[in-house]
């Protein structure tokens, strides 16, 4: 493999996608970030498949080497053995920085392979599994709730780590890891087309006063849960002040018995569709339950010119920022929806 001297290795399971999930548009941040900096980024790609003697081997020696916390999931020795041998032939075959870039931190093996091959490590996770409220790996039996301290473990053998919320970066420092904080914000390719719905959204008589928006994946149980919530209240205590829309993969099965003349429960849609809804928006509801990491569709709507009515635990990184109304209960809920919220100010690009 031929690279330059400026190419960082990366490690994530996530495209870099401005127009994708929440977790694929940080990996556009960080990518962002580093091509700014002047750096390429050659992500690891992990092959088709390996010999089953190869696989079985690298399972045993990791396992031996690591014990039966070598991987957050707790693979079997077949994809333990997987994991390690492709991590060990990626390392050897970057010719570039020695620079691992490890986005998705759910295993002790790439860290350690990683150090053994004279990289320096750099962590960047999206978020802290251990604080995850529901398993979020779909091969797997595991419970994140168990494993705060094998997870502080694992983001020990880092030399640098850059957490995405205050919370995560606040618990790891108070566990002795020194830690960077690196929040959301969308990509330049996001936030061009942000800038361009606040333009839109300005323009239109009156400001945007269309329907209420909720949005998210309700493929991940926490976030379902809290969008079946507002829905429950916003149903439960008529008359709805506005129209509700949900849009998201999964939203048409997950929130379909909140289905009336007055909500529309769209599912996944594609982009140019979710860009109207976005620019004819009154507002975004977002209500999560447990989770971790930080809501990446805040920073995007304020950048948008989108009023954000969040609870508590949603704004857990944005609490206090222009354009984030944070309620406690049902009635302060309903209350700011049936507020005219004026639109937010573009919030400023961290440093």
């Amino acid at each position: 493999m031929t690279t330059s001297p400026l190419t960082l290795l990366r490690w994530t399971r996530f495209e870099s996608d401005s127009a994708g999930t929440g977790p694929e548009k940080r990996s556009a941040q960080i990518l962002a970030l580093c091509t700014d900096a002047g750096f390429a980024v050659h992500d690891m790609q992990p092959p088709a498949r390996l010999p089953r003697w190869r696989t079985y081997a690298a399972g045993l020696g990791a396992r031996r080497r690591f014990g039966r916390h070598a991987s957050v999931d707790r693979a079997s020795i077949g994809l333990l053995g997987f994991r390690a041998a492709f991590y060990r032939n990626a390392l050897s075959r970057h010719q570039g920085a020695r620079v691992l870039l490890w986005e998705t931190t759910y295993d002790t093996l790439l860290p350690a392979f990683a150090r053994d091959a004279g990289f320096r490590v750099i962590a960047l996770p999206h978020n802290l599994e251990a604080l995850v409220s529901d398993a979020v790996f779909a091969d797997s039996r595991y419970d994140p709730s168990a494993d705060l301290a094998g997870e502080l473990a694992r983001l020990a053998l880092a030399d640098e780590r850059f957490a995405i919320a205050k919370p995560e970066r606040w618990w790891l420092e108070a566990r002795g890891l020194a830690t960077r904080y690196l929040p959301f914000f969308p990509d330049p390719a996001l936030a061009r087309e942000c800038h361009r719905l606040r333009e839109r959204r300005a323009a239109s008589a009156g400001g945007a006063r269309g329907p209420l928006l909720i949005l998210g994946s309700a493929r991940n149980p926490a976030t379902a849960r809290g969008m079946n919530r507002q829905l429950a209240w916003l149903t439960g205590n008529p008359p709805l002040a506005a129209d509700v829309v949900a849009i998201g993969p999964g939203t048409d099965i997950a929130l379909a018995a909140h289905r009336a003349p007055r909500v529309q429960v769209l599912g996944g849609v594609s982009r140019a569709a979710l860009v109207e809804h976005l620019a004819s928006c009154s507002a975004l509801l977002i209500h999560t339950v447990g989770g971790a990491g930080a809501v990446t569709r805040i920073p995007e709507a304020l950048l948008a010119g989108i009023p954000v009515i969040a609870n508590a635990n949603a704004a857990r990184d944005a609490a206090g920022t222009p354009g984030v109304h944070v309620y406690e209960n049902a009635g302060e809920f309903l209350a700011l929806t049936r507020a005219a919220l004026p639109p937010p100010p573009p919030p400023p690009r961290p440093v």
